[in-house]
């Protein structure tokens, strides 16, 4: 009998391990919140599978969510906190997308009686209106948007798109196209205290009984955007009146403005605006829309939230068409986003805020109104690391509402590796670094910076106590506008960008094409000392390596509160970075060796009394060259190259992956 009990304690041992290791559920759009979530009889949401999950409580040891095939809509996101050791998994060649959208079945044509209509009947018959009066989630108020110069209160903003099959129409602008008009200067009304701009255009006093204008403009600074709210227009005086709060710089003169969600300016196939008053959007399509899927995002909410939880995975998931952000982690370690798509919505695509060893791998996030990824991790005070990984990632058509500070990742902290990803069509840059110990390595960047002026495709700006980062084996071209460039840059846009103080970075092995706007080379340093550039290629750029050097007096006021963060932790970064311990000595000296400048113009720009080493840099002339076919080996300039030792770069490496 002994025997027995013992063989059956061990039996239901066993069974209680293989329990704990085999929890499986089920989500399905037929599925019911009611069933217990078997394959059999699978529950309707992924919230319900998450509260199945927390009542198991330790009973398993890796709990899986299997989601079937399916368009589940929400109107408020889905929370995991608190939660750990999950895998959620779209099932595998399917189509399983979470959308925080309502589909707008119904609409009508635009009455005649429309002063739209009226206005130019060619376009106001083919103009289409939806009541949105009913949605439910949507509530009726004027349109507030930010910019990079907004003030912090109006930056959470949401916004209810017009989404038609899948890809979110642009508001109303005037003028069209990337073109601006322009202010001559503001004015204040004593009496009300409101600030207005003085216009010129008599277009603008057309403007009869808009409800919700909105005004896009670079109001002091050509790489600051931002988003103002119009009160009226005093079409006698030309003055455009404006709602508070304003945008922090305020206001220059002369500086660029467009119009957006002016119903009377839909004149452009695909453009759209939406009358808060009457509750109704008109939209003019690009055709026959009777078979096309029109949506309209309603959720506020990202359409994800994990807060606190360790261990948890999504993967195989399309997300999209939200009214706000698409994927926010806070405080959380070990989460993995892998090969989702992250796509239309007005703010940010993901969010990740703190915790360790975080990674997003083989997602493609595009159509968002501002950047792709912000991650944030690590300490400054002890540098210790995140380590954050943002791996095989394609990031594309970015910024459609911020043009500005918006880049395709946003890196913040310690210790983010940012490797194999390709980044295009970013108004913005394609990465902006603050921080410390971050790698980039292996990434493709092209057509960014098309709109904002005094940026790099990677950019740094801020404090010299950034240091330790690796900047390696990236392929960086076409840089800049790619036609007429609508902002007029006063500055310039660089392939790198080290701006006011940045210190201690290693730039190597890249290749960098068509990357020096302006006053920019295609490496550009601002203040900066104890970077090294080596081994790279600057291929068909105005300009190779431009400086703009610091005097002694405005490094001294400038690093004044830098420097008190770094004599507070001075053990943990001269630790580290050795080099520190000269905080102030030999400022605006760096170290350029070893570059190859091909079909440059110019080789360096204002390198103040040659302070910078600059030593076995090779110029090349060559009008023949096509680096691009011979995939930039450069063997055919072996003579040139003699007792240089240049390394070759691995360009086969850099880009995106094919998916395994």
């Amino acid at each position: 009998m002994k025997l027995l009990a013992f063989f059956i304690l061990i039996f239901s041992l066993f069974s209680t391990v293989a329990l704990a290791q085999n929890l499986t559920l089920h989500v399905s759009v037929q599925g019911d919140d009611s069933n217990p979530g078997t394959e059999g009889k699978p529950v309707a949401s992924i919230a319900r599978a998450a509260e199945l999950i927390r009542a198991a409580g330790s009973d398993f040891d890796t709990a899986h969510v299997i989601i079937h095939e399916g368009v589940y809509r929400l109107q408020q996101g889905v929370v995991i906190n608190g939660l750990k050791n999950i895998v959620f998994s779209g099932v595998d060649n399917g189509n399983v997308t979470i959308k925080g959208s309502t589909a707008l079945t119904s609409f009508q044509k635009l009455s005649k009686r429309h002063t739209l209509y009226k206005k130019n009947p060619e376009i106001g018959k083919k103009i289409i209106e939806f009541d949105v009066s009913n949605i439910e989630g949507l509530t009726h108020e004027k349109l507030r948007l930010a910019g990079a110069s907004s003030v912090p209160e109006l930056k959470d903003f949401r916004l209810h798109e017009l989404i038609v099959d899948g890809k979110p129409m642009p508001l109303s602008r005037w003028p069209n196209g990337d073109a601006y008009a322009e202010f001559t200067h503001s004015v204040v009304d004593s009496s009300t205290m409101l600030t207005g701009i003085q216009y010129t255009d008599e277009h603008i006093s057309s403007w009869n009984d808009e409800p919700n204008i909105l005004l896009h403009g670079y109001w002091k600074y050509l790489w600051a955007d931002a988003y103002e709210q119009v009160n009226s227009i005093d079409r006698k005086r030309k003055i455009i009146w404006l709602n508070p709060p304003y945008n922090h710089y305020t206001f220059d003169e002369n500086k660029p403005f467009a119009a957006v969600n002016v119903v009377s300016e839909i004149d452009q196939p695909g453009e759209w605006a939406y009358d808060y008053k009457a509750q109704k959007i008109f939209f003019y399509p690009e055709g026959d829309v009777t078979d096309s899927k029109i949506e309209l995002s309603v959720c506020k909410d990202p359409l994800l939230s994990i807060e606190e939880a360790q261990h948890i995975t999504f993967r195989n998931i399309t997300f999209s068409n939200g009214a706000g952000p698409g994927i926010e982690i806070k405080n959380s370690s070990y989460v993995n986003v892998e090969n989702c798509i992250v796509n239309a919505f007005p703010q940010d695509g993901i969010l990740v805020h703190g915790g360790y060893n975080n990674s997003i791998r083989g997602c493609e996030v595009f159509d968002t109104g501002r950047g792709a990824i912000i991650v944030n991790g690590g300490s400054y005070i002890t540098l210790e690391k995140g380590n954050f990984n943002i791996e095989n990632c394609h990031l594309h058509h970015l910024s459609r509402i911020d043009k500005t500070y918006t880049p395709g990742i946003l890196v913040d902290g310690v210790g983010t590796t940012i490797r194999n990803c390709k980044m295009h069509d970013i108004p913005s840059s394609a990465i902006r670094l603050n921080g410390n110990d971050h790698l980039v390595e292996y990434n493709e960047m092209y057509d960014v910076v098309t709109e904002s002026d005094d940026q790099g495709a990677i950019d740094m700006w801020g404090t010299q106590n950034y240091r330790g980062n690796v900047i390696r084996y990236n392929y960086f071209y076409d840089v800049g506008p790619k036609g007429q460039d609508a902002i007029n840059s006063h500055c310039g846009r660089a392939g790198v960008r080290l701006d006011d103080a940045i210190s201690g970075v290693f730039i190597y092995g890249n290749v960098f094409k068509n990357t020096s706007v302006g006053l920019f080379g295609a490496v550009q340093i601002h203040g900066g000392k104890d970077n090294i550039v080596w081994n790279n290629i600057i291929y068909n750029c105005e300009t190779g390596v431009s400086f703009s050097p610091w005097s002694e007096q405005k490094w001294e006021e400038y690093t004044q509160k830098a420097k008190e963060f770094f004599m507070q932790n001075r053990l943990a970064y001269i630790a580290q970075y050795p080099q520190m311990i000269r905080y102030d000595d030999d400022i605006n000296k760096n170290t350029l060796i070893g570059n190859v400048l091909i079909n440059c113009e110019k080789n360096k720009v204002r390198d103040k009394k040659g302070i910078n080493t600059w030593e076995d840099n090779i110029e090349i002339n060559d009008e023949g060259a096509d680096l691009e076919r011979a995939n930039y080996s450069l063997g055919k300039y072996a003579k040139e190259l003699e007792g240089v030792q240049f390394i070759p770069i691995p360009f086969e490496k850099i880009g995106l992956k094919k998916q395994e």
